[in-house]
């Protein structure tokens, strides 16, 4: 579609180079690789081991580059989603014109990689807000505002306030719905809803075993082994390692299933509060019509 269908352009948001949680990993993996591995593993001979220190920063950098977000454009017809240059080089799609979308919503998603904290599993994972858009063909897609610094576990970011605002006053303007196919809810069951929301993901009691698990399990394994008089080899060092993450590998997986249910929820709440606020605002009288 040329830039003249598109019309005019009424906003553009141009996202991080890469979300807060990739760059804690990178500045972790440079502490690791140029000061902690040359003074704990310098004087053993084993850094840099031939270069292999740095896979794992190189593997980051290349994750980065990959992930890369491009901007997201909100034109008077229709909106470009901003997607990761790997969906970009595929030729994924990415504009859609309004008259393909019958919801546009306030939706919230997981900061990436979030649920691998502990703490995430009692407290919630990093949460915030973006446009959720659903196609006339029951295609859902979302349009992400993750903010340069995380300051709260739920937040609605400038660029998704500024956003939103422009496409409400776009469909404002034209007489058109926002949302087309909201499901309704009684009064009780938001309620419940919104309890159900606020419930921890997983219980703390949970965290707290899976988490201190893996060294009582290493050292029962070791332990086993030494009494059965097994030679520890490093393929049983690495599968006695591999044993004692799983616990809080499971922990982790479940968090991130409870953490998509909940934002579900809230995606769904948020759809049907969309769709009240355009009802409310379609009976509010002007000041035209509250002079007749």
């Amino acid at each position: 579609m040329t830039g003249a269908d598109r019309g005019p352009l009424l906003y553009a948001y141009r996202p991080i180079p890469a979300n807060p949680m990739t760059v804690a990993v990178l500045l972790l993996g440079l502490v690791v690789t140029f000061v902690i591995g040359p003074i704990a593993a310098g004087p053993e001979g084993l850094w840099p081991l031939g270069g292999l220190c740095f896979v794992p920063l190189a593997a980051v950098l290349v994750a980065m580059v990959v992930f890369k977000p491009s901007p997201t454009f909100v034109f008077e017809n229709g909106i470009e989603i901003s997607l990761p240059l790997w969906r970009r080089i595929l030729g994924e799609r990415r504009y859609y014109a309004w008259s393909e979308i019958r919801d546009v919503y306030p939706r919230s998603y997981e900061v990436a990689g979030s649920f691998l904290s502990p703490f995430a599993s009692s407290a919630g994972t990093l949460v915030h807000t973006g446009i959720g858009l659903e196609t006339n063909e029951g295609r859902r897609l979302l349009v992400r505002f993750t903010p340069g610094s995380i300051r709260a576990f739920r937040a609605e970011t400038r660029g998704y306030l500024e956003a939103m605002l422009v496409i409400r006053d776009r469909f404002a303007r034209r007489g058109e719905p926002m949302v087309q196919t909201a499901t309704s809810f009684s009064d009780d069951r938001v309620l419940a809803m919104q309890a159900q929301a606020r419930e921890p993901l997983v219980p703390i009691t949970g965290v707290f075993l899976a988490f201190f698990l893996p060294p009582s399990i290493v050292a029962a394994i070791l332990i086993v082994l030494s009494v059965a008089r097994v030679e520890l080899t490093p393929v049983i060092l690495l599968l006695a390692l591999a044993v004692a993450i799983l616990p809080p590998a499971a922990s982790m997986l479940r968090t991130l299933r409870q953490s998509e249910r909940r934002n579900q929820i809230l995606s769904e709440l948020a759809k049907y509060q969309e769709h009240l606020r355009e009802d409310a605002e379609a009976i509010r009288p002007t000041p035209e019509t509250a002079e007749n």
